[in-house]
């Protein structure tokens, strides 16, 4: 149980695994996506870096290193923000 939402990391110093950055800043980063820690704590998640999500009644967000964090947001309002950067990176009408 010491993995739930990176625990492990912080007791270590580390406070975050490679994976995440958390920031204070409102506008995130690349490829980035916004989620809320049950403690109210803003995280910013690598969309390439998550493997899987479960609603359990809240998200649980697995990440590809392994750990996993416990957030407020619905994972369908995480699957809109992939889906959201996702549409801005395709070009209207190929590349031609």
């Amino acid at each position: 149980m010491d993995r739930i939402s990176g625990e492990r990391d912080r007791e270590k110093g580390g406070y975050f695994s490679e994976s995440c950055v958390s920031q204070t800043d409102d506008s995130g980063g690349k490829r980035m996506i916004k989620v809320t820690r049950l403690s109210g704590e803003v995280l910013y998640l690598n969309i390439f870096q998550i493997e899987s999500m479960e609603s359990i009644p809240e998200t649980k967000i697995k990440m590809m290193n392994g750990y996993y964090f416990l957030v407020k947001d619905s994972a369908e309002s995480v699957l809109e923000q992939i889906r959201t950067f996702i549409s801005g990176c395709m070009i209207p009408g190929g590349l031609g």
